[in-house]
């Protein structure tokens, strides 16, 4: 497996190197970047990725504004919401390590130890994703298939950097039924769990 050495750890190395970049690494490796880098780094399959792709103002804008409408929709619930550097794994065999752009946890949050003061969440039940052009076949495939392994994963939201769209996956059931349903008027309603609604004109502010 790749030694750190080969391995930017400052951010002015990594830049040079494009929007993303993926290199085989032990899990260790990983952990040693993680550790010591500059730059956010996600691991999945014995692979190291980095997505630096740039974060537009309409990109960073829907991540704050999904953050707020779900602080007003699960206000007075047993949730808590978290932003992009909540770091989330799975429990499924393989060594795992993603971040969301913005998850919700109800109840206790539950974590694993990764190394000695280093965790991860296990029980997210909402997970959302502003997709970008960098990261979005990651977000919607690789990444999307291991989100649907974990047990308390209720719903996926994937909104659009790019145009008013939301994708929504529901979980329908212990076996692995998802329902997938794609919002793209102004006046639709997103289902969010069990707590209501966000219209796409409250997303997108139309």
């Amino acid at each position: 497996m790749t030694d750190t050495t080969t391995i930017p750890l400052t951010l002015e190395e990594r830049l040079p190197m494009g929007e993303f970049f993926t290199v085989e690494a032990s899990w260790d490796t990983f952990l040693r970047i993680l550790e010591k880098g500059e730059y956010p780094v996600q691991y999945d399959e014995g692979k190291i990725l980095s997505f630096m792709g740039y974060g537009t103002e309409k990109h960073e804008a829907l991540i704050m504004r999904i953050g707020y409408l779900l602080a007003n929709l699960l206000e007075g619930s047993d949730c808590q919401i978290f932003g992009s550097n909540l770091p989330i794994t799975t429990l499924e065999a393989g060594k795992r390590y993603y971040n969301a752009d913005c998850s919700v946890v109800e109840g206790q949050v539950e974590r694993v130890q990764l190394k000695s003061g280093m965790t991860a969440v296990v029980n997210p039940k909402l997970i959302v994703e502003v997709l970008s052009k960098t990261s979005r076949n990651f977000d919607l495939g690789q990444k999307f298939q291991q989100y649907k392994t974990i047990p308390s994963l209720q719903q996926i939201l994937y909104i659009s950097s790019e145009s008013p769209s939301v994708i929504s996956y529901r979980r329908r059931d212990a076996q692995g039924t998802w329902l997938i349903e794609e919002f793209t008027e102004p006046e639709a309603l997103v289902p969010v769990l069990e707590a209501g609604d966000i219209s796409i004109k409250a997303i997108y502010k139309l």
